[in-house]
């Protein structure tokens, strides 16, 4: 049977209003007793899913609160259970007293993170791929990240998903046919007429896999780099950009020896400035540690912003130059060549600034549904085993039952992309991101 759970669900802390939730069998029983009732507390239709102003006392009798009580049958709440909302008045006493009332009642419990909307996810009332939408709309920082958070969340992924499953379960269909009667069809043209569809099938799951790293750096935010030899002022531009002392200047070779982060709200874009070490040959053993730490991490960078006064230096820096590569003359402040930039005055961060927005604009368009890890592995599985098809059927001599067993697996990492297999461990990854009462 369902534990019976509750939880606050507003940050802890003084507030104008605290929420808290309760989920389960016994959730009317529960919210009964703390109005006062003696007898068992069933709702009749007309209390149901209204916001009723009510007393609120504890298991011994004693008045804690005035509140709001909200009160949401089986099958129409978020957890698809019996549930209930109390809007209390946000003080310490008040939640911690009405919080102690209910895990004093012996037959509910303190929610652990995510438990309500796993039991959401246990009930239907919503999908795996929704679940981590919702969990990385919890922690989203800019309107990009909100966008995409909420497109998972509304179900566009899953609606997708489906949509394949519906196409392969089709295709599954006709193999199937061509194996009971083989007798009565050409089963060899009728599987040959399903080459269409299967094209079109892994088209649409190879322009997911290419728009995968582009979504996960939307989620995660892109990363720009950096990116000179030591004292050109990369650590003065990154304190510029972060309008304050982030990273330590000097006119010491080598002040910067680890990669020191900056996150930056791009106008909606998530962006991560990277401070990396001067490159440079060295003899220092910790410095040289950042060096090497820097190339690895310049090289993996989205886009990489060289301060040199020469393109031909960067060869000497071990990265190699890119399309999508900002190349400025450092301590613009000073004349010389343009385009430059100053970590002093500012100058170019408006310019430096509009080109990553509309680098990264256009990346953006051209991301994938997909956010995850998971999701890419059930994608390439899915891949290879439509290129296995492929080439069968490319040999002519090709049994149907193979193909039909490759379909079968296709639709179980569909369903594992949705939920339907294995979630148990993947469940405690994501709601580790959760908060309790939620």
């Amino acid at each position: 049977m369902s534990a019976t759970i509750f939880a606050l669900s507003t940050p802890p802390g003084i507030s104008a209003v605290a929420i808290i939730r309760i989920s389960g069998p016994d959730s009317f029983k529960a919210v009964g007793r703390l109005l006062g009732k003696k007898k068992p507390f069933k709702p009749v239709v007309s209390q149901i899913r209204k916001v009723h102003l009510r007393k609120i006392f504890s298991i011994e009798g004693r008045l804690l609160d005035r509140g709001l009580v909200i009160l949401f049958e089986k099958g129409r709440s978020f957890t698809g259970e019996d549930m209930a909302e109390l809007q209390l008045h946000g003080s310490h006493i008040v939640v911690g007293t009405v919080l102690e009332s209910l895990a004093g009642l012996g037959y509910a419990r303190l929610a652990k993170p995510g438990e309500f909307t796993k039991k959401a996810l246990e009930n239907n009332k919503i999908t795996l791929s929704e679940v981590e939408g919702l969990s990385d709309l919890l922690v989203a920082e800019t309107e990009a990240q909100q966008e995409q958070a909420l497109n998972i969340y509304s179900g566009s992924l899953s609606e997708k998903i489906n949509g394949w499953k519906e196409r392969t379960t089709k295709i599954l269909s006709v193999v199937e046919a061509s194996i009971d009667f083989s007798d009565e069809v050409d089963s060899y043209r009728l599987v040959n007429s399903l080459i269409h569809d299967l094209e079109i099938l892994e088209t649409e799951l190879i322009e997911e896999k290419e728009g995968f790293k582009l979504a996960e750096s939307i989620r995660g935010g892109f990363e720009v780099a950096l990116v000179g030899k030591p004292n050109v002022g990369k650590s003065t531009l990154l304190n510029g950009l972060a309008k304050r002392k982030l990273a330590i200047t000097s006119e010491i070779t080598g002040t910067t020896r680890d990669i020191i982060e900056l996150r930056y709200n791009l106008d909606g874009l998530p962006v991560t400035f990277l401070d990396t070490a001067g490159i440079r040959h060295t003899n220092d053993k910790i410095e040289k540690i950042g060096v090497i730490n820097s190339i690895d991490r310049v090289n993996n960078s989205d886009v990489r912003v060289f301060l040199t006064n020469d393109k031909e230096e960067i060869r000497s820096f071990g990265v190699k130059y890119l399309k999508s590569d900002i190349v400025l003359r450092p301590k613009g402040d000073l004349p010389g060549s343009e385009p430059s930039i100053s970590g002093k005055t500012g100058k170019g961060f408006e310019d430096l600034l509009r080109n990553l927005k509309k680098i990264f604009g256009d990346k953006v368009r051209k991301a994938s549904t997909i956010t995850r890890t998971r999701h890419l592995e059930k994608i390439v599985s899915s891949l290879d085993h439509l290129r296995t098809i492929r080439v069968y059927m490319e040999e002519k001599n090709y049994e149907n039952e193979i193909i039909a067993e490759e379909l079968r697996t296709i639709l179980r990492n569909f369903d594992g992309l949705l939920g339907g297999v294995n979630t148990e461990e993947i469940l405690g990854e994501i709601f580790t991101s959760f908060c309790i009462g939620k």
